[in-house]
């Protein structure tokens, strides 16, 4: 068996860390396309700070504010059409998931034709991007260090997730100064889903010593100042951490793969909109339990990454702590506990499953084979 662990992007971690964009800019171009979100994103101070710090380098700079979440393919063609009249020979994400994934496939279009729909899957844009930086101002998603951009379209106007090595960015600048805005329920959501990428990339078929320790080292990051985050966006301490364990978890799982929680929850911003953070923490824990009778052992060492004393335990015990954990942390967190608080009817689960059934990339790394009817069952479960 040949193991692999990949991770191409340069990243810049710490407070300050966006002004170090202008050591970088030179081997970028001349023009930026800055992609943020359509709300409060696109009126940071970062966008104006950027802006200033490209003028003073001699280069141009062009904002595309109209990302919302889960951006669709037909916004992604506007922005490529903006950078294209503007002359944007490289692209700048700044945001959230969503506007990093915008700006991922932006980038890749430029130097690409044909249509995004055709790129759903593993390996199918043909040709390099445009030079490519991501600036995360939340910390849950990862995206700016992986090679995965999910958007919405097709005949179903389901999420596709597109992955490439072509969509890696060259730069990521992670600065936690950026991220400390973040409301309570926000920074609780990106969190989980931080979480969620640790433990899935922790338990997954394809994960192996590098991975599972930057994987662990993301799970000890949450559980110490994820409560703290929501509790004080101030702390600065605890924004640092998470900033730090959702990179690594991103850097995790782009290696290792993720499972059945993001498979469900992939069809149910699908079909609901649900917010991918708030989809993830409704069913970590359901997976998580339906997953320990493979893998006892894993997850016992996952539970003592959390904090949970397991010496002693009979493995499947020890396993179940891991779970407890999440559900203790989930208790402390200002999101609904599951899918009839979100408004998931029970008519539906049955279309949600066969939907998830389909993403066989990440239902063949989760760590239990997987029927159709078992993951109706976990959605029964996570309706509370």
């Amino acid at each position: 068996m040949v193991d692999l662990f990949r991770f191409p992007v340069q990243v810049v971690f710490g407070e300050g860390g966006i002004r170090e964009i202008r050591n970088f800019l030179r081997g970028f171009g001349k023009h930026a396309l800055l992609v943020t979100g359509s709300g409060p994103t696109s009126r940071l101070p970062a966008v104006e700070q950027l802006r200033e710090m490209l003028v003073r380098e001699g280069l141009a700079l062009t904002h595309f504010p109209e990302i919302r979440p889960d951006p669709d393919v037909e916004t992604v063609e506007r922005g490529v059409a903006l950078a294209k009249a503007e002359g944007c020979d490289f692209v700048i994400g700044l945001g959230g998931g969503s506007p990093m994934d915008a700006a991922k496939v932006i980038a890749a279009r430029l130097n690409n034709e044909g249509e995004v729909t055709a790129w759903e899957g593993v390996g199918r844009i043909p040709r390099r991007s445009k030079p490519l930086i991501c600036i995360p101002t939340t910390s849950g998603t990862g995206s700016e260090v992986s090679w995965v951009a999910v958007i919405t379209g097709g005949k179903r106007r389901q999420k596709m997730s597109i992955v490439s090595h072509f969509l890696y960015p060259v730069l990521a600048i992670v600065d936690p100064q950026l991220t400390y805005s973040m409301p309570p329920e926000l920074t609780a959501s990106t969190g989980m889903d931080a979480l969620t990428h640790a433990v899935e990339s922790y338990v997954s078929r394809k994960a192996w010593e590098p991975t599972r320790a930057i994987s662990a080292a993301a799970v000890r990051l949450i559980f110490s100042h994820l409560e703290r985050a929501c509790q004080d966006g101030t702390d600065t301490e605890a924004r640092r951490g998470m900033a730090l364990a959702s990179f690594m978890a991103g850097m995790a799982f782009t290696t290792s793969g993720l499972g059945l929680v993001h498979a469900l929850a992939h069809a149910l911003g699908s079909h609901f909109g649900i917010s991918h953070g708030r989809a993830n923490a409704v069913l970590l824990p359901h997976v998580m339990r339906f997953n320990l009778p493979s893998c006892p052992e894993t997850y016992r060492e996952l539970a003592a990454a959390m904090g949970m004393r397991v010496e002693g335990l009979p493995a499947p015990r020890a396993a179940e702590k891991a779970v407890e954990a999440v559900e203790g942390l989930l208790a402390s967190l200002p999101l609904p506990r599951n899918l009839d608080r979100l408004g998931v009817p029970g008519s539906s689960l049955e279309s949600l499953a066969a939907e998830a059934f389909l993403n066989t990339r990440m239902r063949s790394a989760n760590p239990r084979e997987t029927m159709l009817e078992d993951l109706v069952g976990i959605l029964k479960e996570a309706r509370g």
